[in-house]
């Protein structure tokens, strides 16, 4: 995987800080992130995606809930593919490379 995969939203919105969110890197997680996911969701496996996704974008869950369905649905999906060890740039559409052009989505 590319050190510099970006997941880019289709739309952005304005964080709790005032700042417009377009993108952000993406962080494979640990095992760790789970253990500490499931403290905080307390057996709501909804709640727990939800923990999984905002650690894997270094994000609040909060923020996480102000994404568009859209970009819901598709940060989830890239949560599936890491689950599932794959490449995640490549699931992105993009070459596993070094550019951070080339391993952002959505640009």
């Amino acid at each position: 995987m590319a050190d510099n995969v970006r997941f880019t939203l289709n739309f952005p919105f304005q964080s709790a800080t005032g700042d417009t969110v377009t993108s952000m890197s993406v962080t494979r997680l640990k095992r760790r992130e789970l253990s500490t996911a499931q403290l905080h969701a307390k057996g709501d496996e909804a709640a727990l995606e939800d923990h999984l996704v905002a650690k894997m974008l270094g994000i609040t869950v909060e923020d996480l809930m102000e994404f568009d369905i859209a970009d819901s649905k598709r940060a989830s999906d890239l949560f599936r593919a890491m689950v599932g060890g794959g490449d995640l740039a490549a699931f992105l559409g993009r070459s596993a490379s070094a550019s951070a052009e080339d391993a952002a989505v959505g640009d």
